[in-house]
């Protein structure tokens, strides 16, 4: 029987506790008989053996087992208890935060959603307004009808006519203006029974020394006005001219 046998089959430990087969016994006892290392193994072995059993039968192993025992459970005891009470807090703190955000936050964040979604149509439709009006005023209106008014104060003066034809956007009045006194000029439109129409401040005169102002097509309807122009800036102001205007449609 070799050494390496002996290691890995245990032989020493199995022969010292009788566990052994008879033929394994016999070739093992003529081999540690005749070696030295292997015969002291034996005899430290069985002295082990020996002292465990000894303490066995006096119940110290047992006193030991039970010592640890007791520490091991109170070492238990005294991580666990505080775990767990860590634990329930931890489950508390997290049900309160649950609460307050189902009943506080998500309404809140419904309520934050829904004027966000408002405020996006709102301004959608707003948006939408301006780019049609965009697109309209930016539309090329050719032919677009002209009028120029001479200035009256004779009720019996023949009135200026324009006809505004279907589709018109637009009418515009040339002014000429004598007097380059005054920078800036207004206008008073009346239709019949002098109520007013329009009325347009801080006009310049252009390049050609008369006022070209258009008016929407849709605020003169059909029938009689009186115009009214007037120097504003410097002060102050005065009447230069009235005029007379019908407005005729096809």
């Amino acid at each position: 029987m070799m050494h390496r046998e002996i290691e890995d089959q245990e032989i020493i430990e199995r022969y010292v506790r009788r566990k052994l087969a008879p033929d394994e016994r016999h070739a093992f006892e003529e081999h540690f008989f005749a070696c030295e290392e292997c015969f002291e193994k034996v005899q430290a072995t069985e002295r082990f053996v020996a002292g465990v059993r000894d303490a066995a039968s006096r119940g110290l192993l047992e006193d030991r087992r039970s010592a640890d025992y007791e520490r091991k459970a109170s070492s238990w005891r005294a991580w666990m208890f505080p775990a767990l009470a860590a634990t329930s807090c931890a489950s508390i703190v997290l049900a309160a935060i649950t609460a307050w955000t189902l009943l506080f936050q998500i309404p809140r964040l419904h309520q934050q959603l829904n004027r966000a979604s408002a405020d996006v149509s709102a301004k959608r439709e707003a948006l939408s307004a301006l780019q049609t009006q965009i697109a309209s005023s930016t539309e090329v209106e050719t032919n677009v009808p002209l009028v120029m008014l001479q200035a009256t104060r004779d009720a019996q003066a023949p009135v200026r006519e324009a006809v505004l034809p279907t589709g018109a956007q637009r009418l515009v009045l040339w002014m000429d203006v004598a007097s380059g006194r005054y920078r800036t000029y207004g206008l008073e439109i009346y239709g019949t029974d002098d109520k007013p129409v329009e009325t347009l401040k801080q006009l310049a005169r252009n390049s050609y020394g008369a006022l070209a102002v258009g008016l929407p097509a849709q605020r003169l309807q059909p029938g009689e006005f009186r115009i009214r122009l007037f120097g504003e800036e410097p002060s102050p102001a005065s009447l230069l001219a009235e005029y007379k205007l019908r407005i005729r449609r096809p």
